[in-house]
């Protein structure tokens, strides 16, 4: 049995005060959104195309704590390798959610208000409309979270060389202070490495996979992550099956009134539609 009865979608989509984070979101453009439609499959990112230098940049360099002789020329080469190696095996998903967590902070009528306005729906995002969804002319997607888990987790049964991530959302915060010795610390003391190869894919580097500055905290980001040493370079494509995962489709604003696209029965379709700033949604028949 689906995990989201059909049935009861539309109320889901709007119900701002049940707490239900089982619904997923991802912005695409017409062009994209046919090919995903077509091969009822999603690509996985790579590292080197996202847009945040946290994300695209290789290590930077190390400190070294500790003491003892050691080869310095020798570590930094397997650092190097070592980002390559992160920029070559680590694949994502990157989905939008509902934020339910601001209903919190609000009390009484002021919280009455707050949950009548659909702004903070992972659906109604007018920033990553523009960005991701070619400017309102695009497509959002909806997914069901625990479904598409399953289809994403069963990619480690196609290669023993694959490893899963636990999903998770993104923490959004300025201070690095962490990251960065994660990053860059090296102890030449009793416990130096004898390969720092795979150093950045060591468990305490991998966590900060789920971690991105307070300028991107807007688009309230959920991300599915693996490791796939078979990979060879970032530009080597990797798909997930989303199977029963797609629950509906929310045509943009500028989306023509007279194209729909060809979808399975069991999936929704929705417009959006701003008035006055706030996001409605019109289900299509």
């Amino acid at each position: 049995m689906d995990n989201i009865n059909n049935t009861y979608l539309y109320e889901r989509l709007t119900n701002n005060t049940s707490g239900d984070d089982s619904l997923l979101y991802h912005y695409t453009s017409l062009i994209s959104a046919c090919k995903i439609l077509e091969t009822k499959t999603l690509k996985l990112s790579n590292l080197p195309n996202t847009n945040d230098p946290l994300e695209f940049i290789d290590g930077g360099g190390f400190s070294y704590t500790g003491w003892g002789d050691f080869d310095y020329i020798k570590i930094a080469r397997e650092l190097s390798t070592s980002g390559r190696r992160r920029q070559n095996y680590v694949r994502m998903l990157c989905f939008c959610k509902d934020n339910f967590c601001s209903l919190k902070d609000w009390k009484n009528e002021k919280q009455q208000n707050f949950s009548d306005n659909l702004l903070h729906k992972g659906w109604a995002r007018s920033r990553m409309w523009a960005q991701y969804a070619d400017n309102h002319n695009g497509i959002c997607f909806v997914f069901d979270k625990p479904q598409f888990r399953e289809h994403f987790n069963e990619l480690k049964n196609t290669s023993k060389n694959i490893t899963i991530l636990p999903d998770r959302e993104i923490l959004y915060s300025n201070d690095l202070t962490a990251l960065e010795a994660a990053m860059s610390e090296i102890n030449t003391g009793h416990d130096l490495l004898d390969d720092y190869s795979d150093f950045y894919l060591m468990d305490d580097k991998l966590q900060y996979l789920f971690q991105k500055c307070e300028d991107y905290r807007d688009e309230n980001e959920y991300r599915f992550c693996l490791i796939d040493k078979d990979l060879k370079s970032p530009n080597e494509n990797l798909f997930v099956p989303f199977g029963k995962s797609l629950k509906a489709i929310i045509y943009g604003e500028r989306f023509s009134r007279m194209m729909k696209l060809d979808v399975p029965d069991d999936v929704e379709q929705y417009r959006i539609h701003w008035v006055f700033g706030t996001p409605r949604l019109i289900k299509l028949k």
